[in-house]
């Protein structure tokens, strides 16, 4: 059986919304593990300054557009709130509180982007949907209530992270709006990662931390290059094109998974050690996250 075009393009932005996730999820945790050595503004600028350069010579060799419109200004404004204050709150935030809780935190942005996906851009989310959030949610109460037993996390840090997963949900809207006009996803991205270096720049020097980034380990190196390459131009191209073709509820839902993925990230890149009701939650998440996909593959073979 043939698959159209559109359906390709479908499956398509469902896998790249995933791989997105996973990208994110390590990142964070690759964030995390630089912290230790720099100023969190040092490693956000030479991580934004380094995917821009990069995005943009991309976009030059595919002969994007080169006239500036109003929409490039939209776009640059919606970059300097996510990713910029995005990652400006993630970074300060996980300074503060351990890799699963950071993870465990942005379980929340599913819950919250269907609310605004319908009443902002009256997109109806599926019943299925709404109950794979609320199974997700479920998990992430476990895994909260777990690292609350273990005596880790910090208040403060998590208010953080609740601040950028507030600024990243309002982001998949405006992304989705964004995504619908005649620029190419790729150059929609490209603006977007250029919006969050002015911001960043923004902090650099309000802080005074504008300065080199002294890589002494080969490691540290690796770190970089997977936060400027994965973590950014390749991360932020996979969710505009997630955005082209898939409402913001489906794009959402896959971050349910993050603290599934953060959590593994953690205790391969920071040591983690997760306690026994930490993998319950996770796999209550896995379980609310496939929930809708099952419910759509019963409801196309039913037909």
């Amino acid at each position: 059986m043939q698959i159209s075009l559109t359906n390709r393009s479908i499956l398509l932005a469902h896998l790249a919304q995933l791989v997105s996730v996973i990208i994110i999820s390590v990142g964070f945790m690759v964030q995390k593990s630089l912290v230790r050595e720099f100023a969190a503004p040092t490693i956000l600028l030479w991580q934004f300054l380094g995917a821009s350069l990069v995005m943009w010579l991309i976009c030059l060799v595919r002969h994007y557009h080169r006239t500036v419109s109003r929409r490039f200004a939209f776009i640059l404004l919606w970059g300097g709130m996510a990713p910029g204050l995005v990652m400006i709150f993630t970074i300060y935030g996980g300074a503060r509180t351990d890799g699963v809780s950071l993870a465990v935190m942005w379980g929340l942005l599913p819950l919250l982007v269907p609310v605004l996906g319908f009443l902002l851009l009256n997109e109806k989310a599926h019943w299925s949907l709404a109950l794979g959030a609320a199974i997700g949610f479920a998990g992430l109460i476990v895994l909260s209530l777990s690292r609350e037993a273990a005596g880790t996390g910090s208040m403060a840090g998590n208010a953080l992270v609740l601040l950028a997963v507030l600024c990243a949900s309002f982001s998949q809207i405006v992304g989705r709006r964004m995504n619908r006009g005649a620029i190419p996803w790729f150059q929609v991205a490209t603006l977007q990662v250029t919006g969050a270096l002015i911001a960043i720049i923004g902090l650099s020097l309000a802080t005074g931390t504008f300065t080199l980034l002294p890589l002494t380990l080969p490691l540290q190196g690796v770190a970089m290059a997977y936060l400027v390459l994965v973590m950014t131009v390749l991360n932020y191209a996979l969710f505009n094109y997630a955005l082209r073709h898939l409402p913001v509820a489906w794009v959402s839902i896959y971050v349910a998974l993050n603290p599934a993925f953060g959590t593994l990230a953690a205790i391969v890149i920071l040591d983690a050690q997760p306690r026994p009701l930490d993998w319950i939650g996770i796999a209550i998440i896995i379980s609310g996250v496939t929930l809708p996909h099952i419910h759509a593959l019963l409801r196309r073979r039913s037909r």
